[in-house]
């Protein structure tokens, strides 16, 4: 779009030469342009490159959904001539990178988030994409220069960048990001330049207050001589006392420096009592040596000492660490936030680069996304239908105008990133942190910004909660750190998955890492108790564990553990918790699985270590065949010629069907064993414990041909868990790590709950557990502190790792029958989407209850597609289940994607339950709905009418509401109707309504005058947000109908509100039912907000659907639902009201009149 250059893709080599350029044209169906030879740049077989001169460019900007159109015979595919063609044309906005090589992560992190943006405007079907273009020369003002001369506008680069750009002048927007920090008279300098890095002012404002926060009185400044300007400013921004200081020149030692700040220090507490002492070092690059002669004199730790960064200097120092620890020295960061978002990043990063990324990287993230909002010139990318290519923003100056606006109202994904009218942060965040043990940890934080949960973004495939930010205060927050201890595995894969626990729960919490593989257990479990850290996730095998144990025993910690315990091992009522259940249940279910598959004769491979032996001692005693349990290992490399002759005598006696090998190490031991598997050990079947289950480590590329099954324990069959696993890692985790997460979530709850005391937290735990649950459906203790679940999923190796079963040790092996939710996760009706996830879950849950209960071989589960508010993407989640064997599905709540669906399903046979859209073209056997009709919400909008004695209505609509016909037939009234288009702006919609309704007031008495607004939520406030400003609106009543609950973005505009306030604006919405507190609290808990009837309709879609396939028992082809489901629900009553079917509609739901009261919305009556 910025270069006029466009490239034709193709999906076969055309013949070269053959190309007639004459036959090639883009019109938008009034203007065309016939493309010619002087227009090429290169052809390559594949593609052709052209460049349009800037009149021809211009043009096609300017056309409205401009098309390529290739006339027959425009070019040759092996001889053969072209039949005729019409693709769109995609535009692409060009932004320049210029990062150095040396930024590694940061560069890795441009390159994701355009791919995730793209990600969405792909899915939303818009018609432009943004495209990055890296410039690595090693002279940044060339890179710059040279941008320039490509016609880019717009700049991502490091701190650096901003002086090289004010010294070319290239006249381009330049976004800095990427540091920890940057000279804010260079930003403020230029309208063009932005900065998401804070500056130095901003961390010594960071420091000041966490000084303040700890009731320190007077500051004694550390300072080299050459940067004398930092006491003035200091003295310019403290609000306390500040000291003369000590300045120290380059030749100075540390241990004369260290002298002067002793003997200030003396002084001042004999001179001043009373006095609160904080000494503050100026130099990062001087403070580790400081510290290191400071730890000699013990009179310094009778002060506070704080700085102005971290340095890993004070962490390659045992001096210099230890006095950090001792005297609690603190420092700001860069306030990148813990947030499901953030850890997904890291973990990405992680296995991109090898190596955890700086912090710093992450604002990189945000500048790509507010970048290209400001392009789009719209904070929701979801907005993104835009009618021509020069309805963008691409000049600098045009993008320079809404990046403040569009920044703050983004509000960030990583930090809080709006940005000032100055061009530099508006409200920095800042990370205070710490030394604990060998790494910076984050304690508090300053400039906290104010979060709300509201719905799910995407994360490439991955879908993740969505936390919205704005700015925060100037003041210091409590963080909550949870301990974890990790012994024999990958601590920083075992920190994603317990950061993604804590990132989940409400509040700030922060992750205490503690690697003890090569170290004491007891040393790093003493470290948590110095620190005052008293509740620990301990993720190790057991007999790490019971060490852990001991020490937390003796000295009053709280252990949450992630191992299973044999039954030797287990004490009642210690301090140590199992997010697993005891081995003794493991054993039956590893003997029950092997018997379930009719395998009598078994050779185990097991580690030389107890606890598997105890296992396998344990399989032994409940399985009824044979068992060879002589190979153990020390060394794996040497064992599997001894396992495979076993196997060979095994068969002889049991036949391959028959025979099988259970492996009881960890999946990087059964990984390696599989993939030297030769002869009949490679044609049998294998099982593997649960730390085998969902291993990274085995593949069908590891197995083979060689079945292989595992057991975890049983996850929720809800979505909830099924997103949470997508995306802990961004690839498969071990099965295993669910029960880390949830120690993580748990311990972070009872942090908070008890105060960080350990005798309240022990006896709070166990009722804290029933309610902290998101991987797991049931958790609760026995009496040993063990999970008391006695039900393991069985996971196969396939093309990936399948959770195809269960099996219950009380009532025996159980398969699943998912489910289809296909719901927009993403998207404007993205919190439709969560909290209908949610209803269905939780109907579905009650279903498995009562399967348990009466023994069903079977379970339901539910397997979630997510539709990002998309009918293209619906109809093709829609074809995912059914290519997944799953041909009943829930959802999705918008009318359009209902019809794409219900045509597919009738040919297809695929059966959908609608819950929530409005009454749907396609009416077939195979798509039943429940929902509030036009003709019913037309008759509820006419009561509100009647009741204000409204009689003259304006009419205000997207085009996309189904109601207008039926209302239209009904008012009795004088009706005026103005529609208006996606690309109208809501300015002139609403200037436009204000004329007409001023000759309404002018005809009629006002009381019977008032405007009815028939759009989604978004716009819905927009328009409010804008009717502020016109008078005429101001005075008549307004009306609306919603789906989705009481549009909550009305609240987040303080221009809606007040017109919303102003005008009475009452909202028809489907009425919750009655009686549902307990289900509507558990609603709240679990998705952050209050649900809209969404919930509770989804909640009957799935109880009519779970019960037709328990009817059927578990029949979920899509022709015996449909057959049987109408009868069925004649007689079901579900929490909405009676679900009989007539047309495949609901026709009696109630509805609930909302309006907005002192800013809030209330229930004003109910209209049956």
């Amino acid at each position: 779009i910025n270069t006029g250059e466009m490239v034709l893709d193709f999906d076969v080599r055309y013949d070269l030469g053959t190309v007639m350029y004459d036959r090639i044209q883009i019109t938008d169906g009034t203007d065309t342009i016939i493309l010619g030879i002087s227009d090429v740049i290169s052809e390559r077989g594949d593609s052709i490159r052209l460049n349009m001169d800037s009149l021809k460019a211009a043009l096609v900007n300017n056309m409205s959904s401009p098309i390529l159109k290739m006339d027959e015979g425009a070019v040759r595919f092996g001889g053969a001539h072209s039949a005729v063609q019409s693709v769109p044309i995609i535009g692409k906005v060009q932004v320049g990178v210029v990062i150095p090589d040396t930024y590694q992560a940061s560069r890795h992190m441009v390159e994701l988030s355009t791919e995730h943006f793209n990600h969405i405007l792909e899915r939303s079907d818009a018609s432009w994409r943004l495209e990055v273009v890296f410039n690595d020369n090693e002279r940044q003002t060339v890179s710059l220069l040279e941008l320039e001369q490509s016609d880019i506008d717009v700049v991502i680069g490091n701190e650096s960048l901003l002086a090289k750009s004010r010294i070319a002048q290239p006249g381009m927007i330049v976004m800095a990001c990427c540091d920890a920090s940057t000279d804010y008279d260079i930003v403020r300098g230029d309208p063009l330049f932005f900065s998401l890095v804070p500056s130095n002012n901003d961390a010594l404002d960071a420091t000041l207050a966490m000084m303040n926060d700890m009731g320190i009185n007077r500051i004694l400044p550390v300072y080299p001589a050459n940067d004398r300007a930092i006491l003035d400013r200091i003295n310019y921004q403290a609000q306390v006392a500040v000291a003369d200081g000590i300045q120290y020149g380059f030749s100075d030692s540390s241990e004369q420096i260290v002298s002067s700040v002793a003997d200030a220090i003396a002084s001042d507490l004999v001179m001043l009592p009373g006095v609160r002492l904080g000494v503050l070092l100026t130099s990062a690059h001087d403070t580790p040596r400081i510290l290191e002669a400071a730890y000699q004199d013990r009179s310094l730790t009778t002060v506070r000492w704080f700085g102005l960064e971290t340095h890993d200097g004070i962490l390659d120092s045992s001096k210099a660490k230890f006095f950090a620890q001792e005297v609690g020295y603190m420092v700001p960061y860069i306030g990148v936030l813990e947030n499901p978002l953030t850890v997904s990043l890291d973990s990405y990063m992680y296995g991109e680069l090898g190596y955890a990324p700086n912090k710093t990287a992450f604002g990189a993230y945000d500048a790509v996304q507010i970048l290209g909002l400001s392009i789009l010139g719209d904070a929701d990318i979801h907005n993104s239908d835009i009618d021509k290519f020069a309805d963008l923003n691409v000049e600098a100056n045009d993008v320079a105008g809404v990046i403040s606006g569009i920044s703050s109202e983004f509000g960030g994904y990583t930090t809080y990133a709006g940005l000032a009218e100055d061009g530099g942060l508006e409200a920095p965040v800042y990370q205070i942190q710490s030394v604990r043990g060998d790494a910076w940890v984050r304690t508090a934080m300053y400039n906290n910004p104010v979060d709300a949960k509201v719905g799910t973004i995407s994360f490439g495939d991955a879908i993740l909660p969505y936390i919205q930010y704005v700015a925060g205060e100037p003041l210091i927050d409590d963080v909550v750190q949870v301990g974890l201890l990790v012994h024999e595995y990958d601590a920083y894969e075992a920190g994603l998955a317990a950061r993604m626990g804590l990132a989940l729960l409400d509040g700030e919490y922060s992750l205490v890492v503690e690697d003890v593989t090569n170290n004491d257990i007891q040393d790093g479990m003493r470290l948590f108790s110095d620190v005052g850290i008293p509740i620990v996730v301990v993720h190790a095998p057991e007999s790490s564990t019971l060490e852990a144990s001991v020490h937390a025993q003796n000295h009053n910690t709280l252990i949450i553990g992630t191992a299973s315990t044999g039954v030797q091992s287990a004490i009642q009522n210690d301090n140590t918790f199992r997010m697993l259940p005891s081995d003794m249940w493991q054993a039956r279910a590893l003997a029950g699985m092997m018997a379930h598959d009719n395998i009598r004769g078994v050779v185990a491979i097991y580690p030389d270590q107890t606890q598997a032996q105890s296992l396998l001692e344990g399989v032994a005693d409940v399985f009824a065949g044979e068992i060879d349990m002589t190979h153990s290992y020390t060394d794996i490399s040497n064992v599997m010629r001894n396992v495979t002759l076993s196997a060979i005598e095994m068969t002889e006696r049991y036949g391959h069907e028959g025979t099988a090998i259970l492996a009881l190490g960890d999946g990087d031991d059964v990984g390696y064993l599989m993939d030297n598997a030769l002869g009949t050990a490679g044609r049998i079947n294998w099982y593997g414990s649960l730390r085998v289950a969902g291993s990274p480590s085995i593949s069908d590329m590891t197995t083979g041909s060689i079945n292989l099954a595992a057991l975890s324990p049983t996850i929720s069959g809800g979505g909830h868990a099924q997103l949470i696993l997508d995306s802990l890692y961004l690839m498969q985790p071990p099965a295993y790590t669910s029960s880390l997460f949830e120690a993580a979530r748990m311990a972070g709850m009872v942090m908070t709950q008890s105060d960080s005391n350990a005798d309240i937290a022990r006896a709070l735990l166990p009722s804290i557990a029933d309610d902290s649950n998101l991987m797991y459906d049931d958790i609760s203790f026995d009496e040993n502190g063990d999970l008391a679940s006695y039900t393991y999923d069985i996971w196969r190796i396939d093309d990936a790792w399948i959770r195809d079963s269960i099996y219950d040790v009380m009532t025996g092996y159980a398969s699943h029958i998912p489910i289809g939710v296909m719901v927009p996760l993403t998207g404007h009706d993205a919190q439709r989407g969560i909290q209908q996830m949610w209803g269905a879950h939780l109907a579905l849950s009650a279903q498995n209850e009562i399967l348990e209960q009466e023994g069903a071989p079977w379970r339901l589960s539910q397997r979630v597609v997510d539709t990002a508010s998309s009918p293209i993407v619906s109809l093709g989640a829609a074809r995912d289940l059914y290519n997944m064997n799953i041909q009943a599905a829930l959802g999705p709540p918008d009318t359009v994607s209902v019809n794409e669906i219900g045509r597919f399903g009738s040919y297809s046979d695929f059966m959908l339950i609608s819950c929530c859209s409005d009454a749907p073209d396609v009416y077939n056997s195979y798509v039943v709905y429940l929902g509030s009709t036009d003709v019913h919400k037309s008759q509820t909008i006419l009561r509100m009418l009647g009741d204000d004695g409204v009689s003259n209505l304006l009419v205000i609509h997207d085009g996309s509401s189904t109601i207008l016909n039926s209302l239209a037939s009904d008012f009795s009234g004088h009706l005026n109707v103005q529609e208006y288009d996606a690309i109208d702006a809501h300015s002139r919609v609403v200037a436009d309504a204000d004329d007409t309704l001023s000759g309404m007031l002018n005809l009629y008495d006002r009381s019977s005058v008032g405007v009815l607004l028939l759009a989604d939520h978004t716009d819905t406030a927009s328009i409010l947000g804008e009717a502020l400003y016109q008078n005429n609106l101001q005075y008549a009543n307004w009306y609306g109908v919603s789906t989705d609950g009481v549009l909550p973005d009305i609240l987040y505009n303080p221009d809606a509100v007040a017109t919303a306030t102003n005008t009475n604006f009452a909202v028809a919405v489907p009425a919750i039912p009655k009686d549902v507190d307990e289900l509507k609290a558990i609603l709240r808990m679990v998705i952050g907000f209050t649900p809209s009837s969404d919930a509770y309709l989804m909640h009957d879609a799935a109880t009519l659907l779970s019960t037709t396939i328990i009817q059927l028992n578990g029949d979920s082809t899509a022709p015996a639902v449909a057959e049987i489901m109408p009868l069925l629900a004649a007689d079901l009553a579900g929490i909405t009201g009676p679900l009989a079917l007539e047309n495949n509609q609901r026709l009696t739901l109630s509805h609930d009149i909302w309006r907005i009261v002192d800013g809030k919305w209330q229930l004003q009556k109910t209209i049956p």
